[in-house]
């Protein structure tokens, strides 16, 4: 008599294991103590916002925790509104914002995870992020020829791939962020730009990953057909490395960054989770996590805008791209965890 009741514990077994593979709950785990300690540590030793280590360390508490931490949200939001703070006056008048677009893109969307309200800060870096559309500053330089782009797209002011090295990830972050924070008189300016946005979007060459995450991303959240979307979707997939990985480019081997951000992406844009490349990239991140609970992945930028800096993070010069794959990996893992 016992024969069903053995079957059908066993079913069960098997659908939580579908769920959420053994051990994926500690790497999670592990990952977000990692990356919420190298966010700590860095108002420790610099006072500038940092996408690596305020906004993407961020996202991961939001979707690795049932309750994120809201006062260590609330602390990372401040350091971020506090550094826009600062260069209100800059942002109104133009001057130049130091990542340009990239920089104001992850800040929109580091106030947006901690649910800052709209105020003089943002209204300002709306303002900003009007003007400098098309272009790589507005003062202080051309900056290798980049001020003459497409009036579209916002671009960075200093490339340093994989971050600073898409104009695909900087037009779609650039436009969520107006569209959460942008005033009722800056609407009208905001629906031109868009506009404009979307029309570049749409003829924009897709050469890299972030690229291709990034536009995938923007037809999930600013309107998009399903044809479009299923031929960026497949291109990622194309993308992937036989052992589950994907690069940040075709010439480069898989890593954690660009596997953890494509794995989140597609996930959270529709892809399911039993399709076999979702399950491929979430065993490879499994299988290359370090004991510490980071992920390494060697960093690209040979001339380095700023100087070097020990935060306290695994991996010595290579930390800082590190820490943002953490982030990326722990999201994306997140994925398959089921709520407590």
């Amino acid at each position: 008599m016992r024969r069903p009741f053995l079957i059908l514990l066993s079913c069960v077994a098997c659908a939580v294991s579908a769920a959420e593979p053994p051990g994926i709950e500690t790497a999670v785990q592990r990952g977000l103590a990692r990356i919420t300690t190298a966010a700590s540590d860095w108002p420790k030793h610099k006072t500038c916002f940092s996408c690596h280590h305020q906004t993407l360390p961020m996202l991961s508490m939001t979707e690795a925790s049932a309750k994120p931490d809201a006062v260590w949200l609330q602390t990372q939001s401040g350091i971020t509104h506090a550094y826009f703070e600062e260069r209100i006056d800059d942002m109104l008048a133009g001057d130049h914002v130091p990542g340009g677009a990239t920089t104001t893109g992850y800040g929109f969307w580091a106030l947006q995870m901690a649910r800052a309200p709209a105020d003089a800060t943002t209204t300002a870096m709306v303002a900003y992020t009007l003007k400098v559309q098309g272009k790589a500053r507005l003062k202080g330089g051309d900056s290798a020829g980049l001020t003459r782009l497409e009036n579209g797209r916002w671009t960075t002011s200093c490339r340093r791939p994989p971050m600073q090295g898409s104009d695909v990830a900087d037009t779609v972050l650039s436009l969520r962020g107006m569209q959460h924070y942008a005033t009722p008189e800056q609407q009208s300016a905001l629906e031109k730009s868009k506009a404009a946005a979307l029309k570049w979007l749409a003829q924009a060459r897709l050469e890299s990953q972030e690229d291709r995450v990034w536009r995938l991303w923007g037809l999930h959240h600013l309107g998009g057909d399903e044809s479009t979307k299923n031929t960026v979707r497949e291109a990622i997939l194309k993308a992937q490395h036989a052992d589950g990985s994907w690069p940040q480019a075709a010439d480069l081997p898989g890593d954690a960054f660009s596997t953890g951000q494509t794995l989140f992406m597609l996930l959270k844009t529709g892809l399911a989770p039993e399709h076999a490349a979702i399950s491929r990239a979430r065993d490879w991140l499994l299988r290359t996590q370090h004991a510490d609970g980071s992920w390494l992945v060697d960093s690209r930028v040979k001339n380095k805008v700023q100087p070097y800096f020990e935060n306290g993070d695994p991996h010595g010069e290579h930390q800082f791209l590190s820490t943002a794959a953490t982030a990326w990996a722990v999201a994306g893992l997140a994925q398959f965890v089921q709520p407590k």
